[in-house]
């Protein structure tokens, strides 16, 4: 049984980033779904095993409405935190760091890179510190 109804987005923030290296993906969903049904959501929609869920509710915050007496609630709602099995990510939401490693490991050892380089104001200074220090 597909749930596609219960996921409203994935949360992308540096916490969930981080969370997402570890297998573990951070989905905003609707009040009433329960862990069984967020299970079922995310293992039809993107093909995975999940292990575990874990639900939390966030209370609305009371912000105000600038140059008015008004004020309005934010923030409310419910996450869930899914882990999925080792080895398992979804594709869509995966983070950049995997495309980095790929490329850093299809680079030839012979050529340097931009960080290598050391360009910059101090860069004069730094080749001959070196150079001194070799001599």
């Amino acid at each position: 049984m597909n749930y596609p109804h219960l996921l409203k987005r994935a949360i992308l923030s540096e916490k969930s980033y981080d969370l997402m290296d570890h297998g573990r993906y951070t989905f905003l969903v609707t009040k009433g779904a329960s862990k069984n049904q967020i299970k079922k959501a995310v293992e039809g929609q993107f093909q995975v095993n999940v292990v575990s869920v874990n639900v939390l509710t966030k209370s609305a915050k009371t912000k105000r409405i600038a140059r008015t007496r008004k004020t309005t609630n934010i923030g409310s709602g419910k996450k869930a935190v899914v882990t999925l099995q080792k080895g398992q990510s979804i594709a869509l939401i995966s983070t950049k760091s995997e495309a980095k490693t790929k490329k850093t490991e299809s680079k030839v050892e012979g050529k340097e890179t931009k960080s290598q380089k050391g360009k910059g104001i101090l860069a004069k200074f730094r080749k001959s510190n070196a150079e001194k220090e070799k001599e």
